[in-house]
């Protein structure tokens, strides 16, 4: 909010300076402020009529009010800025990415030890001549899964599509 500041008074408390000021806003209600530190090098140089861009504060221990200036919405590089959040989110993005890859090549991998195995059974039982001959059948299912697993990777002009 937008204040006008009469009556200013540069006093000091226990080494600490500060501006005892009446504040008014632009709807024409008067505050009797002190604005403190947080106004930095500007604190020395506040002189009536001049114009500051606030928030107040009403202390709810003495009912006294403060005006601290409103900050800045520019990019911090610090710990508690804008620029350290998005840096930390680029990096979340950036292990999501390969999270995400990671289960993708997991998956199909999955998919093609699951996929041999069971079409390796299914051949292995298709090509069974003789019901007495199954002790062949486990030599038969690891051929089939040996020759499915070599020839999973295909081209599309690797064979004619009829």
């Amino acid at each position: 909010m937008r204040y006008t500041l009469y009556n200013v008074e540069h006093k000091d408390y226990q080494g600490k300076k500060y501006v005892k000021a009446l504040a008014r806003d632009v709807s024409g209600v008067e505050l009797e402020v002190s604005l403190g530190d947080k106004w930095g090098d500007r604190l020395a140089t506040f002189k009536s009529t001049d114009v500051v861009e606030a928030n107040p504060w009403q202390n709810p221990k003495n009912s006294k009010w403060s005006l601290y200036p409103i900050e800045d919405k520019k990019e911090r590089s610090g710990v508690s800025g804008v620029g350290y959040k998005s840096a930390q989110i680029e990096k979340a993005v950036e292990r999501k990415e390969q999270g995400i890859a990671r289960s993708q090549d997991n998956k199909d991998f999955s998919i093609r030890v699951s996929s041999t195995m069971n079409k390796a059974v299914d051949l292995a039982i298709a090509e069974i001549k003789d019901i007495s001959t199954l002790n062949t059948l486990e030599s038969d299912i690891l051929k089939w899964r040996e020759w499915l697993w070599r020839n999973w990777e295909v081209s599309d002009t690797q064979y004619p599509p009829f």
